[in-house]
């Protein structure tokens, strides 16, 4: 499956560019539900969550032509630890899409990278519902436990965990450690 990548686009020119790129890219934007006070009436509006935040799902050197002949000025964000292009893995945007389908407001994107969060809190994965194979940090954020993770150097915070089932990574990593010495005793 082709991975994904994300730009970041001035909000005037967010509807230009999404139009040129859904022509050729299957394209992702986040949105959030805002409530809006409109002549005594609350109208319910669908908004970017982070104005000008785009996954674009592709070939990178398809994505970076296309950019470069028809959207002037716009380029992938880049990791900081590699210098390349920020790639997301299929399945872990996968779940991202599927949980802001069902569920926007538990999904929140932190100013801080991840190492901010984790400090004195345990690696977990999940191992039930929409997020099943979703590794992270469970925190509590406004009195909401949380997991901190990231997915292409965006630290992304999705609350209301503690309905779905969970292991510990550092447990799961010691047990199959005894798992080989009890083998090679064995042997």
């Amino acid at each position: 499956m082709l991975s994904w990548y994300y730009i970041y686009v001035r909000s005037y020119m967010l509807e230009r560019v999404l139009h040129i790129l859904e022509q050729k890219f299957n394209v992702f934007v986040h949105k959030t539900i805002k409530y809006k006070r409109i002549k005594k009436r609350v109208v319910k509006e669908s908004v970017p969550t982070v104005s000008g935040l785009v996954f674009i799902q592709g070939e990178i050197s398809e994505i970076q032509s296309v950019l470069e002949e028809r959207c002037l000025g716009v380029y992938l964000v880049k990791d900081r630890a590699t210098g390349l292009p920020a790639q997301i893995r299929d399945k872990s945007m996968q779940a991202f899409i599927r949980m802001s389908q069902i569920s926007p407001l538990r999904i929140r994107i932190m100013p801080h990278p991840v190492g901010y969060y984790s400090a004195g809190h345990p690696m977990v994965k999940i191992t039930s519902g929409i997020l099943d194979g979703v590794e992270g940090y469970q925190v509590r954020i406004s009195r909401d436990k949380c997991l901190i993770t990231t997915m292409g150097g965006l630290t992304i915070a999705i609350g209301g965990v503690c309905k779905e089932s969970f292991e510990n990574i550092e447990d799961c990593s010691e047990i199959s450690r005894s798992f080989d010495s009890v083998n090679d005793i064995k042997e």
